[in-house]
């Protein structure tokens, strides 16, 4: 093996590692526009219409008190399932606040919860049957856990992220939640 083919062969290693592949490719579509986004709104939108999300109308969903800046509404079938994206983001004063929701069809909740668990890389805070909730703040590509204690200074700091999967009904949620202070 020449320098440059191990070269290459390196690169297509690392990559490999960063960008892990999940036994889903409905979680994988919600890595791709919501997680790598890490809350931003332009970026999200960026990577919606870079996986070629179509524009659908959904019933909005915010949080109270939030003044929405701007919203999108996309839908794409990956495989047999059917996901529906809402993403927003805005303000309640000095805080900012993004969100990024997938609900899909067609995909058990139990697989997604475990794809979940590995791109956070630590066990939900809480957890059910039919419900896992993670709370952590990013740096560095690295997440790390946050106790309620703590809320106000990951929200000053690089953000607090609320991460949930839930089961509702025939549909299994993603919902990523963003706070910054």
């Amino acid at each position: 093996m020449n320098r440059s083919t191990r070269a290459l062969a390196g690169v297509a290693i690392a990559i490999s590692l960063a960008s892990p592949a999940f036994a889903s490719p409905a979680f994988d579509a919600f890595r791709k526009v919501c997680g790598d986004t890490h809350g931003d709104f332009s970026a999200t939108k960026a990577a919606a219409d870079a996986g070629h999300w179509v524009p659908t109308e959904v019933a909005p969903n915010t949080m109270e008190g939030v003044t929405i800046d701007e919203s999108l509404a996309r839908q794409i079938t990956v495989g047999p399932a059917r996901l529906t994206l809402f993403a927003w983001h805005g303000s309640k004063g000095t805080v900012q606040v993004s969100a990024c929701t997938i609900k899909l069809t067609q995909t058990p909740f139990s697989g997604l919860a475990d794809d979940a668990k590995a791109w956070v890389g630590f066990a939900p805070e809480t957890s059910s049957a039919t419900k896992a909730v993670w709370r952590y703040t990013e740096t560095g590509g690295t997440k790390s856990a946050v106790q309620k204690a703590d809320y106000d200074k990951a929200a000053a700091a690089g953000g607090l992220d609320f991460f949930t999967v839930s089961q509702l009904g025939a549909e299994t949620v993603l919902d990523l939640l963003k706070i910054k202070s």
